[in-house]
């Protein structure tokens, strides 16, 4: 009989071969996405860098924004400033010093709730330099500054220089908050761009 050869040295060459065709086929693999992962992290860097100079362009024109409507605040103000003085000075010309409030009406019209919120007097105004309020008084514009009565014969009154100033002055608060509002406004409608 013809001896046939053993099979196991050609299972065994088979199976080296299957292993070692494995082995590259998963170091090829292997290889393919370690690239892959590479691209992917470098395509998440790419993208964390953008993301950083867009939110750096964008603290960039927040801050400019800022300070040009502070800018605009500030220039606002400083005129506001200048037209109170000037008209303040006008104002005790314009004035005769009558009294035209009785003490009466002017403690009635300090019971208003506008009394009570606790606003400072304007900077600049004849308001910041007066002694302190009346003990009765929650507002601190109150009887300090209304009862001055510069008037003759004004006693407790208030003058039309009185009325005349405390009115001065409610505008002035109410040009300072218009321009820190329009300030504000100015800066989100740099910041947003209509958003």
């Amino acid at each position: 009989m013809i001896q046939l050869p053993s099979i196991w040295p050609i299972a065994l060459a088979a199976v080296v071969s299957a292993a070692g065709g494995a082995t590259l086929a998963y170091a090829w693999e292997h290889r393919a996405r370690q690239a892959e992962v590479a691209g992917i992290r470098a395509d998440i860097a790419k993208r964390e860098a953008a993301a950083a100079e867009a939110s750096r362009r964008r603290i960039e024109a927040a801050s400019r924004a800022a300070d040009a409507s502070i800018a605009e605040k500030d220039r606002r103000m400083l005129a506001l400033d200048a037209t109170n003085r000037r008209l303040r000075h006008d104002l005790q010309s314009a004035t005769t010093g009558r009294p035209c409030l009785s003490a009466d009406a002017r403690g009635l019209l300090q019971q208003s709730p506008a009394f009570r919120i606790g606003l400072s007097a304007p900077t600049g105004s004849a308001l910041a330099a007066t002694a302190a309020p009346a003990a009765d008084s929650l507002y601190p514009l109150s009887q300090a500054r209304w009862g001055e009565g510069r008037g003759e014969g004004a006693g407790n009154d208030t003058t039309d220089t009185d009325i005349a100033g405390w009115i001065l002055d409610a505008a002035s608060l109410y040009e300072q908050c218009r321009a820190r509002i329009d300030a504000i406004r100015q800066w989100d409608d740099e910041v947003s761009r209509g958003r």
